[in-house]
Parts: structure tokens; sequence; C-alpha cells
């Protein structure tokens, strides 16, 4: 290799074959972007029996046919500990991969699977290399599924507090989430950059982290193909609103349905919602809450269930607008990014990263609180200029070669570690 070609390894903890979302999206165009760029590039997913099994008598499984695509199968992490237990299975298996493949470059995209304990490992098993984690959410300060979100009372969490902490997680002793804090310090002391695609999220994750550390703002941008489908093209005097991404209770689907049913109550007629997306988990009280909201407007709404990534553009070319009403600090949805490069107009609520792409874009409309009257509001308000030209979003969006350009600048300038290996133990 010449010396501007980088050996890099994306990992992540799943891969895009199987149900994924926006983190492993991220980390596969990074990995594939480097790869047109000449560099030496592979990635590593993490996946459990659920959603395949391994060969007989292997821990890793190749998922491309160049073999630069790759999965370990775990069935030993602690999602509250961000733990690894399996260091003779998993662990050995990813330093005797890491060992084999001796990469200038490590980088998590998520600890999830791998657990905080590869971050040790790959310290040890490789000292000169460069170590980056991208932050996608918050796992790393929140023991409650990384969501800074309080099911108890369907609020936002402004961040990690022991007494909060424990109503969330009752589960967890007082020690316990302590231990998890200096876990996570130690772990992202053997790192050489930490990155977050969004302001919000570098914002919380700076004042929370037991690092002191700065975290480098990268953006996603859109990370899809260059063509645009523009807007819909039947007249037939209906507003489509659209929405896409997982159903469950943090996306916000039952805010959505309960706001086209105040504007149905209401007398408000010519509009149809076309949900994209399935529900992974089950979630009883979530499920009731959406089974309350659709009765009311099962009529004006349209389930096609999971849609692939290449499908996007065929899709929101039936749309109007999409609605984003996720109700948790979402970080960077690539959702949005995408609206805005079809030329969508986009409602969202005014809190975490939909509000901040949409603010940096001058484009999209926030709902004037996070509520379900709020968004009902921006919904009318939608309706009521449906018939007035809008015109595509010609904005320019940082897309995969300048996400790949501005990691490729972290990369190279992130200082190789000399003294981290007297702490990595494993």
């Amino acid at each position: 290799m010449s010396a501007d070609t980088l050996r890099i390894l994306q990992i992540a903890h799943n891969h895009p074959l199987f149900p994924a979302g926006g983190t492993e999206a991220v980390a596969m165009s990074l990995h594939r972007q480097a790869l047109l760029g000449g560099h030496d590039s592979w990635f590593l997913g993490a996946l459990d029996r659920d959603l395949t099994s391994p060969h007989p008598g292997a821990h890793m499984m190749a998922l491309s046919a160049d073999q630069r695509e790759a999965a370990l199968f775990t069935d030993s992490f602690d999602y509250s500990m961000l733990a690894q237990s399996d260091s003779l299975g998993f662990l050995r298996e990813f330093g005797d991969y890491l060992a084999a493949l001796r990469p200038d470059v490590v980088h998590f995209h998520h600890v999830i699977n791998f657990g905080l304990e590869a971050l040790f490992v790959a310290r040890r098993r490789l000292p000169a290399a460069r170590i980056v984690v991208t932050m996608h959410d918050y796992y790393l300060i929140c023991a409650n599924n990384g969501q800074l979100f309080k099911h108890r009372d369907q609020t936002r969490c402004d961040g990690p507090s022991l007494i909060q902490c424990r109503k969330c997680q009752p589960s967890l002793s007082a020690e316990r989430l302590k231990l998890r804090e200096l876990d996570v310090a130690a772990a992202l002391s053997m790192c050489d950059a930490l990155v977050s695609p969004s302001m919000f999220l570098k914002a919380k994750m700076e004042d929370a982290l037991p690092v002191d550390r700065p975290v480098t703002f990268i953006e996603n941008g859109y990370l899809g193909a260059d063509a645009s489908c523009g807007p819909r093209t039947t007249a037939d005097g209906v507003t489509v609103f659209g929405y896409f991404g997982n159903v469950s209770a943090i996306k916000g689907l039952d805010h959505l349905l309960q706001a086209l049913a105040v504007l149905k109550a209401s007398g408000k007629t010519g509009f149809r919602l076309h949900v994209h997306g399935s529900q992974l988990y089950k979630d009883a009280e979530f499920q009731a809450r959406l089974d309350a909201a659709l009765a009311e407007v099962k009529s004006e709404v349209q389930f096609f269930g999971a849609y692939r990534a290449e499908d996007l553009p065929m899709l929101m070319a039936d749309v109007d607008c999409v609605v984003f009403p996720s109700v948790w600090w979402e970080n960077a949805p690539l959702v949005v990014y995408e609206a805005l490069h079809h030329g969508k107009e986009i409602i969202a609520y005014p809190h975490g990263g939909a509000a901040e792409i949409l603010t940096r874009h001058e484009a999209g409309k926030l709902a004037r609180r996070s509520d379900v009257a709020s968004l009902a509001a921006a919904l009318q308000a939608c309706i009521e200029t449906a018939a007035d030209p809008r015109p595509a979003a010609m904005r320019r969006l940082p897309g995969a070669q300048e996400l790949l350009d501005a990691h490729l600048a972290l990369y190279r300038g992130a200082a190789s570690p000399e003294n981290r290996l007297s702490t990595a133990v494993l």
C-alpha cells in the first residue's frame, strides 16, 4: 500500500443485511466509500442467533463475496453494563481477527454486542492503531437503552443522575451504576478520538461523559443515490403524509395518529398517512396506545411494512410531507436528510437532532412544542398550504464523500497512543 492508503476497520453492532438502523448505514457508507477511494477497508458487525445462525464450530461469518464484510456471533452481551463476558470465545476471536488484519484505524460505531472490553482488546492487540468511537446515541451515559427517555412517564431525560437512573433501572444498584461509569471512562481512555453526528449529542456527551476529552462533530448528511424523486405528481387534492422508520414507543407514531385524530375530529379532511416501517419488538402498553389512536383514523391510514433503503425514493415519491414525530432526543436521523434530498416538506418536533438538521439547512416546519396538539397544528398548516407550489430541496447536503473526507482527516490527525497499554488488561 502507498503511504496515503489506510487500512481501516469499521465496526458496528449489526450488519445492514439484517434489520438495522442509521448507525450501520453510516458505518457501511464509510467502508464502501473508502474502498472506492482506494483504501484497504473492512467492515465487522455482530449478530446474535435471533438474526441468523453461525456455521458449526465458528464464531464468525463472511457476509460479502470479497470477505471484507463479516460478523461475529454473540449471545453473552449485557446491555445495562455494556459488558461482553465471553472472553474465551467472542473477545478472543475478535482479538485474533485484529491481529491478523492489522488495521491502521479501528472505528467503533457502537460498543453494543462488542462490549467496552473490545476497546481494551483493540488497544492491546494494536498498540499503534488509531481508535475512534462514534456515539450514535446515549448508551455511554444512559443504561436505559441509551435513549435518555423516561418510559414510565413518557418524558425526555436531561442527563444521567443517580436518583433518576435508579428510577428507570431499579434493578441496577448505585454501586453498579457507578461501576458502569468507571468502566466507560476506562474504556474511552483507550481511544484517540470521539465523534458525534450532531451538535446536540456532542453537548450532551461532553457534559455527562466521565472523560476530559472534546467530541468532534461530523455531520452524517445524505448517503443515498444522487437521483431525487421531487414533489408528488398526482393532483388529487389530498395531502399525503409519510412516516418512515421503526414502529416503537420512542418513534412517536402514536403521537402522529393522535394528531391526525384531532384534525379529523375538528372536521378537517383531505389527508392520508402512509406508514413505512415495522414493529421489531413487542410492547403491550405502546400497542394499546397505537390501537386506540388508529381506531379514530383507520380509513385514512395505510401500513406498508418494512422497506429497503434502495426503495426509499420510490416510496417518498408518493408522499407530500414526511413527518418525524420522534419523542426522544433523536441524534442525527438519516430519514430527515433523505426527505430533504427528495424535496419533501418535513414536520418534526422541536427537540434533538431532527430540529438541529432542519434549522441548519433552513428547511421544514417544527411544531411549536413537543406535544400532540402542536403536531396537529403543524399538520393542519401543511394541509392548508398543500396546493401551493413547493420547490424541491436543492440545498447542497453533505454526502458520502464528504463524510469520508472528514473522517480521513480525523484518522490521520488522531495521535497514536504511547502510554495507554498499561491499563489495557484484556
